[in-house]
């Protein structure tokens, strides 16, 4: 029969450490792949909105085209500038 010791209190204290250190560390890992998960479904919602706005840019632009010819746009002076 295999003989049986006691561990010393700083050995089952170091055990005891190391237990609780692997809980934390998979409990981190577990947060961690929530946030990861968030991250995804705010970069597939940013990719939504940017495309609907590139569509909105070219068809605001092809609009503009449509009624002022080729040119600029100046914002600050609220300007088309045509370029014939």
């Amino acid at each position: 029969m295999a003989k049986k010791t006691k561990l010393a209190q700083e050995e089952i204290q170091a055990l005891e450490d190391i237990k609780t250190k692997n809980v934390a560390i998979i409990e981190e890992f577990g947060r961690i792949g929530i946030i990861k998960l968030d991250i995804e479904a705010r970069e597939e919602r940013a990719e939504d909105f940017l495309a609907k706005l590139r569509n909105a840019e070219v068809s605001l632009s092809k609009a503009l085209e449509e009624k002022y010819g080729k040119g600029t746009v100046n914002l600050e002076t609220r300007e088309f500038n045509s370029l014939k």
